[in-house]
């Protein structure tokens, strides 16, 4: 074995690991050849950087596109618009692959077939996340540190060194796929042979504390312990956590469940953001810890609070209704028509429209649709907001459809009491018939303008109506006979039949029979609200306008599964519960196997401790292959939610966030003041009786303050360069 190169410089050296989003990454495999070898993270100019340096034309540009299409016939000027609408697509297209490369499977594990994204390995990758003199001073991450120790003399490969990961990933997958922490262990070891046998400091931030607090325990693991520890005790200086999130942040709740840009909003849409936070297997690592409330200084509002709300899940089965008696004698037959289920007067949920069939009896074809519509707790309270559903059958337009009138060709009852009035309309005033006609043309093209009109723009009409159905009397019997379970059945469910009758029920035929109603089946099952049995109200929340909301506590894991997200479940419990090193336990509440602790971060931002949620007030569902419901987002941040009775907190749009009181202090702007201070709790404890040293900065955001010329002055201190 070749022996090490000795340094003579005193210099304790120092390893840095990068937090969350704070490591580059570059592309280095993809289905796309011309993406091979691109630095993805974070590369501006591939996900819309064009569009919003020239002021959105593009966009603009699109919406004057679908203006002239809509209008054929009107301003034709715009020569550039086909060039523009071309960069436009491009541009699209650009960043559509970007989300595609940037995104997990939905197992939040694997990356998808052909795509191989890695960290920029070294100092490169944990410097300035996009370089260049437009960029650098806004996407920094350890580059201002980076220039302050050289400047002190320390040596990239020598006594300065750093580990970036891919963020997206859990700590198993860090391992298995990448070997993250057997490399890392690699690097400690040669950055201590290269600085003539010094223990190296492990200087991290966000929550690259706690990838540095899971190697820690991982080298125990992999080692064993007795030998882990030796290892430890030679290896390892000293921990420094900066702005660390030790027992979690609720701001990473909110980025799975309501959707985060993660500071792109620019660039991303809603739908991107909600994807891109639901692909990411390292989210869990950042949930707020189940025993939060146990620590020392107990936050006054719980992480996640939850408004207790059961459901109702309606479903349109496929199912034809013949439609002649809807569209009979019409001047212009319905080219689609859809149905509406009213549960109240401002509360509709819609299908999409279908075709309807040519001929002399057309016909609307239904598929399955199916929605999730939020109700209070209980099957009696929901039946007092909601105590009846009715049906529509809807058409694009406005007003009454135009019909046919009867003229001296339609044969009926009444044809020779026609035949005669025409006749004499024609004799006797022929220039009074004459004016008729026109103003009855000129009166049908406006019609037909105004109809063009609401059909661009979504305006609806109803052509058959249902009666009102009380919906819940089967429901209620169902639900007593089931309540012996507790509550846990699943729910109960009913069948209904609407006939629905034309809105115009004119006569038909010769006779003028009045048309039949056709017959409409919904299905609907009443899901009861999630058991809160052992768990007391949060009483500081309330909602604005109604005192028959309660609100509880709730764990990440209770949120993830009311919205459905299976995947992200069993991510928390086979990546995180079941990992031997335990990354939201041992690797977070615990005291690390470190002799010395030094916490820097900084106070009194205000800082997001907690989101308040509630379901969507209606989703639709659509099956997935194993017919498990799959749902876009049933939840949501509760905008009507009002907090009282607690100093030092404001809410906003659902979101509490703590603030700096007479006698308390807050966060950092992304980690709340509780998750941060919580390394006080290890002094003296845990295997080395951890001797732990706490900073605090007045005023230092959670990013900002690794460029603060305070934290650098505590930093040189801490590794004995003053």
């Amino acid at each position: 074995m070749t022996p090490a190169v000795k340094n003579k410089s005193p210099l304790t050296p120092v390893l840095i690991i990068p937090g969350f989003m704070s490591s580059a990454l570059t592309v280095e495999k993809s289905p796309h050849k011309s993406w091979n070898g691109k630095r993805i993270w974070l590369n501006i100019s591939q996900i819309g950087f064009q569009s919003l340096r020239i002021g959105g034309a593009l966009r603009e540009n699109e919406k004057f596109r679908a203006s002239q299409q809509n209008n054929p016939n009107g301003n034709k000027s715009g020569e550039s618009s086909d060039a523009l609408h071309q960069q436009y697509m491009k541009e699209v297209e650009c960043k559509s692959r970007w989300v595609q490369h940037m995104c997990l499977r939905d197992d939040m594990k694997s990356e998808k077939d052909g795509i191989e994204v890695r960290p920029v390995p070294g100092c490169a990758g944990v410097d300035y996340l996009s370089s260049g003199a437009l960029t650098e001073s806004f996407t920094y991450v350890f580059g201002p540190v980076l220039v302050l120790l050289k400047s002190k003399g320390y040596k990239e490969g020598i006594n300065l060194d750093a580990a970036p990961y891919d963020w997206r990933l859990s700590p198993d997958m860090l391992q298995k796929r990448d070997k993250y922490f057997t490399n890392t262990m690699q690097t400690i070891t040669h950055l201590y042979r290269q600085s003539n046998n010094t223990p190296v400091i492990i200087l991290c931030h966000s929550m690259g504390c706690k990838t540095g607090h899971f190697l820690f325990n991982f080298v125990r693991f992999h080692l064993g312990e007795d030998d882990g520890q030796k290892w430890l005790d030679k290896y390892i200086h000293s921990y420094v956590p900066i702005g660390a999130p030790h027992i979690g942040a609720p701001k990473s709740v909110r980025a799975v469940i309501d959707g985060d840009k993660m500071g792109l909003d620019a660039f991303l849409d809603d739908d991107e953001g909600l994807m891109f936070g639901r692909s990411l297997g390292s989210s869990p690592w950042l949930f707020p810890l189940e025993n939060t409330l146990a620590t020392p200084i107990s936050p006054s509002v719980p992480p996640s609070v939850l408004r207790l709300e059961s459901s109702i899940v309606l479903t349109i089965p496929t199912q034809t209704i013949p439609m002649k008696g809807f569209v009979y004698r019409r001047e212009v037959m319905p080219s689609k028509v859809r149905l509406a289920i009213h549960l109240a007067k401002d509360f509709v949920v819609r299908t999409e429209f279908y075709p309807l069939s040519r001929g002399k009896s057309p016909t609307l074809m239904l598929k399955e649709e199916v929605w999730c519509v939020a109700l209070p707790p209980t099957i009696e309270e929901s039946l007092k907001l909601y105590p009846n559903i009715c049906v529509h059958l809807e058409e694009l337009g406005t007003g009454k459809p135009r019909k046919k009138r009867r003229g001296i060709y339609h044969c009926d009852i009444f044809w020779p009491c026609r035949f005669a009035f025409c006749m004499m309309k024609w004799i006797l005033c022929l220039p009074c018939a004459i004016v008729l006609k026109i103003l009855r043309l000129l009166a049908r093209g406006a019609d037909r303008g105004i109809e063009v009109t609401a059909g661009a723009v979504g305006s609806s009409r109803a052509i058959g109506k249902s009666r009102k159905v009380n919906w819940g009397k089967g429901l209620i019997a169902s639900n007593k006979a089931a309540s012996s379970d507790g509550g846990e059945s699943g729910g109960v469910g009913s069948e209904l039949r609407f006939q629905i009758l034309p809105t115009d029920r004119e006569g038909q035929g010769f006779f003028f029979e009045i048309p039949s109603s056709q017959q409409c089946v919904l299905k609907v099952k009443w899901r009861p609200p999630p058991s809160m049995k052992e768990r007391k109200p949060f009483d500081k929340v309330t909602h604005k306008r109604t005192t028959i909301h309660k609100y509880y506590p709730a764990t990440p894991g209770e949120l993830l599964v009311a919205e459905g997200l299976n995947n992200a479940v069993n991510l928390l419990r086979d990546s995180y519960a079941a990992d031997p090193v335990d990354p939201r336990g041992l690797s977070s509440w615990y005291p690390p196997p470190i002799k010395k602790v030094v916490a820097i971060y900084g106070i009194n931002l205000p800082t997001e401790v907690s989101g308040i949620y509630q379901r969507k007030q209606s989703v639709k569902l659509s099956y997935s292959t194993s017919k498990n419901l799959c749902v876009r987002q049933l939840i949501v941040l509760d905008k009507d939610a009002k907090l009282y009775g607690l100093d030092g907190y404001t809410i906003e749009s659902g979101i509490i966030r703590e603030t700096k009181g007479k006698a308390k202090k807050s966060g950092d702007g992304t980690v709340p003041y509780w998750s941060l201070q919580h390394c006080r709790t290890w002094q003296g404890e845990g295997v080395k009786k951890c001797d732990v040293k706490v900073y605090e900065i007045e005023g230092a955001e959670h990013r900002a303050i690794l460029n603060e010329a305070k934290f650098h002055k505590i930093l040189l201190e801490v590794i004995g360069c003053v």
